[in-house]
């Protein structure tokens, strides 16, 4: 197993935009990341809505594009779902699995596992799995065992990573979307921290390439300090991917030193 990958960057831009907002900012940062030379990878996660203009017309050899949730579920009578086969089918490649905001207001820890199950046994998709503690778990010196039950019971119905490629995203709750943040060498113990974990839970079949990577009100003014380790593979932001200025400034400038 890649003790890293290659820098990632990842755009989530949950539900902050209209249809024709999304293709606007998408073709901003498309002609930003035209150069030669790139060192790192972004994606994209737009909602459903533009994803399908998006990733089916993309040519563009420096942006990926990925969904922000699917379904636990292959196929059949789920009234509201999207499945793996049609992200497939759009061009995905990434997927987006529990975030907080999905645990919080949708329940997600109670289908994590089946969600996971989905995306590792029937598709290609690259799961970027989003684990983290909020304010109280963290005052309460909680956060390794926190992050630990969430990596438990996302591949609780999981017996092998082999041959597959992994992202998890540290997201400290308290940090998302408050201009919070934590230092670097927090975040890097951490990250060792969870590499240990996975490590630990499957030892001979362990992905092919795995990183971690950090979430948690990240911007222009701060996302430097998490640059330059091997711990820390790329950034999840919000609001600053928003702003195509603000996040190309940050995609192209982040990389391992």
């Amino acid at each position: 197993m890649k003790n890293f990958i290659r820098p990632i960057i990842i755009g989530n831009w949950k539900m902050n935009l209209d249809y024709k907002s999304s293709l606007s900012l998408a073709k901003k940062i498309n002609l930003g990341r035209s150069q030669k030379g790139i060192k790192n990878d972004v994606v994209l996660l737009p909602d459903f809505l533009p994803l399908a203009e998006l990733s089916l017309k993309n040519k563009n050899k420096n942006i990926f594009y990925g969904a922000q949730d699917t379904s636990p579920f292959s196929s059949g009578p789920y009234t509201g779902e999207v499945s793996l086969e049609n992200l497939e089918k759009l061009g995905c490649k990434y997927i987006l699995v529990g975030h907080s905001e999905r645990r919080q207001y949708f329940s997600e820890d109670k289908i994590m596992a089946l969600k996971m199950e989905n995306i590792i046994k029937n598709s290609k998709l690259i799961p970027i799995l989003c684990v983290g503690e909020n304010l109280k778990q963290r005052k309460n010196g909680q956060t390794v065992a926190v992050i630990k039950k969430q990596l438990q019971e996302a591949f609780s119905k999981i017996k092998s990573l082999s041959g597959k490629k992994i992202i998890i995203a540290y997201e400290p709750i308290w940090a998302i979307g408050t201009g919070k943040n934590i230092s670097a060498k927090e975040a890097i113990v951490v990250h060792k921290k969870i590499k240990e974990m996975i490590v630990a839970m499957f030892k001979n079949n362990l992905p092919r390439e795995f990183g971690v990577i950090y979430g948690g009100s990240v911007n222009v003014n701060n996302f430097k300090k998490f640059k330059g380790s091997e711990d820390i593979s790329g950034l999840l932001i919000g609001s600053s991917s928003l702003r195509a200025k603000d996040f190309l400034k940050i995609a192209n400038n982040f990389f391992y030193v």
